[in-house]
């Protein structure tokens, strides 16, 4: 049986796999790969600034599908930004609505301004329906 009673802070990944804006696509893509994820976040330039991502579907869309040299394309230049986040007290139903609505596979969590976590469809699937 599902449980629907779990939130955000509850099935995020707290280990967030994160990169300067001024990395290149090349780097973040071999980080990617290594640390076996899907996405990145993208610091913020300055604390005011919001918080970005990359995902393997904009490096392929963005850069591979245009011809373009992973290594001299920033992940600045092709980021998804500004971000639909989550509130770590939401309720698992909740974000899956808000993933199915938008089109979105990956949110950060965020509380008081800070980035605590991110949250995934996989997280959504192994979590809620209990997956081993």
């Amino acid at each position: 049986m599902a449980n629907y009673d779990l939130r955000a802070k509850d099935i995020m990944q707290t280990e967030i796999a994160s990169v300067p804006p001024e990395t290149t696509v090349q780097d973040a893509a071999i980080r990617m790969k290594r640390e076996g994820v899907r996405s990145l976040i993208v610091e913020r330039a300055d604390p005011d600034d919001a918080y970005g991502i990359v995902t393997y579907s904009d490096i392929v869309a963005k850069v591979l599908a245009w011809g373009m040299e992973p290594a001299e394309v920033t992940v600045e230049e092709i980021m998804i930004k500004p971000l639909v986040v989550v509130n770590p007290n939401l309720k698992v139903e909740h974000i899956a609505r808000l993933f199915a609505q938008t089109g979105i596979g990956h949110a950060p969590v965020i509380s008081e301004h800070k980035l605590v976590g991110v949250i995934s469809k996989t997280d959504l699937i192994v979590e809620v329906i209990a997956v081993e």
